[in-house]
C-alpha cells in the first residue's frame, strides 16, 4: 500500500535545484532527469531516494534536507544510470527470487558508482558502494552486473551466516514494487511506459555520442553504454540490408511488376479481343527474420547479453511493427517469442543450459510460418550442424562468440565473430 506524505515545498525545491545541478553535470542526461516524477514520502518508509519500474522518483524530506544540492545530483545521477542499464528488467531475466533483488542492487550500484566516481562526483553522508567492497566476496571490477551478482549469490551460499548490508533503490533496480511505491496508473504521476522509456534511453545515448565527439568529456562507462546501444558489435547489417533493399524496392510506390500472376485487367483484354498478357503489381511483405539463441551449459551470461543486445539492433532495423522471431535453444528449440522492441528483447526469460545443438534451433526456425527469410545464430560454434543449409531460407548468418569453433561452422552459413 502507498504511503503519502505532506509535501514539504523546501524539500521539493531542494530536489529540482539537484536536478539542475546534475544537468549541467551531465547535459546528455536532460530528457531522462526531467521526466522524473517526484514524489514525496515519510522517511520512516524511505530513508533516502529511490526510483520504482515506472521512473518516478521518491526522496525523503529529511535526507533531502541534510544534504547539499550538489551531493543529491550524485544521487540523481545515480538513479538516472539504474534506468538506463535496465536493472529491473535484467533482474526479470536472470529469474531469480525476489528476495534476491539486494544482492542485484549491490552489484548494479558497484557498476554505477564507478562511472560517477569517474566523473569525480560528490558524495553526500550515505557511503557508495564500490568494487573494492565487494572484492572479498569474489566480485573484481571487470566483471558484468550479472557475473558480480552471481559472485555474491555464491558467497552467500558458502557463508550463510554473513550478511551484507541492506541498499535499496527501489524497484529501478529489481524486485517487486516496494510499498511505498504509487500504482502504475496514478492519476497524478502515472507510470513512463516501456515503449517510452526506449524512446528516452535512445534519445539519452544519442546525446551521449553527440557530446562526446564535440566536447569529449564523457566518463568512459557511460560512454561505452551509448555506443553498445546504439552501435551493435556485429555487422549483421550487411546481410540484413540487401534483403531490405531488393523488397523495399518493389514496395515503394508499387512499382514493380511480375507476370506469376494475372492482372486484375487481364479478363478486359480478353474481352476486348487482345492475346496481350498484362503483369500483376507485386507488393511484398517486409523481411522476417527469425533469431536462434544458443542457452546451452557453455554460455555464460555476458555472452547472452551480448547476443541479446545484438537482437536488439536486429529488431530496430527490422521495424517495430514487424519485429523479429526470437527461438532460445540448447538440446531442444524451445517456444518461439514475438520481439517488437528492445524492452521486449531485454527483459526476454531464455530458457536453456543443457547440450547443445543449433541444427534444432535452426530446424525450429525453417519451420516458422509465416516464413522466415532470414535466420541468425548466435553461439559458441561448440554444436553440431546441418549437413544442409534450410530449404527456401535465403541466409543463415552465425554470430560467432568463440573464433576458435570457426572451422566447424558449415560454408553456407555467413559467420561473424564477436569480438
Amino acid at each position: 500500500m502507498t504511503v503519502a506524505a505532506p509535501v514539504e515545498p523546501e524539500a521539493r525545491l531542494r530536489v529540482m535545484a539537484a536536478r539542475v545541478i546534475a544537468q549541467q553535470r551531465w547535459p546528455y542526461v536532460s530528457n531522462l532527469l526531467f521526466n522524473f516524477k517526484l514524489v514525496e514520502v515519510p522517511h520512516e518508509v524511505l530513508p533516502t531516494m529511490a526510483v520504482d519500474k515506472g521512473w518516478r522518483l521518491y526522496y525523503s524530506p529529511v535526507f533531502v534536507g541534510g544534504e547539499t544540492p550538489e551531493a543529491l545530483a550524485t544521487v540523481l545521477l545515480h538513479e538516472c544510470l539504474h534506468c538506463l542499464h535496465d536493472h529491473s528488467d535484467r533482474f526479470v531475466a536472470l529469474k531469480r527470487p525476489s528476495a534476491e533483488h539486494p544482492l542485484w542492487n549491490y552489484a548494479g550500484d558497484a557498476a554505477i558508482n564507478a562511472v560517477l566516481d569517474d566523473g569525480r562526483m560528490p558524495w553526500p553522508t550515505v557511503t557508495p558502494v564500490r568494487y573494492s567492497d565487494l572484492s572479498d566476496y569474489g566480485v573484481a571490477q571487470d566483471m558484468s552486473t550479472e557475473a558480480a551478482f552471481f559472485a555474491l549469490i555464491n558467497y552467500r551460499d558458502e557463508n550463510p551466516r554473513h550478511s551484507l548490508e541492506h541498499y535499496d533503490c527501489g524497484s529501478v533496480s529489481g524486485g517487486d514494487s516496494r510499498g511505498y511505491e504509487l500504482p502504475a496508473g496514478d492519476p497524478e504521476a502515472p507510470a513512463i511506459r516501456s515503449d517510452q522509456q526506449d524512446i528516452i534511453r535512445d534519445r539519452v545515448a544519442h546525446d551521449i555520442l553527440t557530446h562526446a565527439r564535440d566536447r569529449g568529456n564523457v566518463p568512459g562507462g557511460l560512454l561505452r553504454w551509448a555506443q553498445r546501444l546504439l552501435d551493435p558489435k556485429v555487422n549483421w547489417r550487411e546481410a540484413l540490408a540487401s534483403r531490405l533493399r531488393r523488397d523495399l524496392a518493389s514496395v515503394a510506390g508499387r512499382r514493380d511488376y511480375v507476370y506469376t500472376r494475372p492482372s486484375r485487367r487481364q479478363e478486359a483484354m480478353r474481352l476486348a479481343g487482345s492475346s496481350a498478357i498484362l503483369p500483376a503489381m507485386r507488393q511484398p511483405a517486409p523481411p522476417r527474420v527469425a533469431c536462434v539463441i544458443d542457452t546451452s551449459g557453455s554460455i555464460a551470461g555476458p555472452e547472452i547479453r551480448d547476443f541479446l543486445a545484438e537482437v536488439v539492433g536486429i529488431t530496430r532495423a527490422s521495424g517495430v511493427s514487424g519485429g523479429v522471431t526470437v527461438i532460445p535453444c540448447d538440446a531442444n528449440a524451445y517456444t518461439p517469442r514475438r520481439v517488437r522492441s528492445a524492452s521486449e528483447a531485454e527483459s526476454l526469460e531464455l530458457e536453456g543450459g543443457g547440450g547443445t545443438d543449433m541444427g534444432v534451433g535452426i530446424e525450429a526456425a525453417s519451420a516458422l510460418r509465416p516464413r522466415a527469410q532470414i535466420i541468425v545464430v548466435f553461439t559458441d560454434g561448440y554444436t553440431a550442424w546441418p549437413s544442409a543449409p534450410p530449404p527456401r531460407i535465403d541466409a543463415v548468418i552465425v554470430v560467432l562468440s568463440a573464433p576458435e569453433s570457426l572451422a566447424h561452422v558449415p560454408e553456407w552459413a555467413h559467420v561473424i565473430l564477436l569480438e
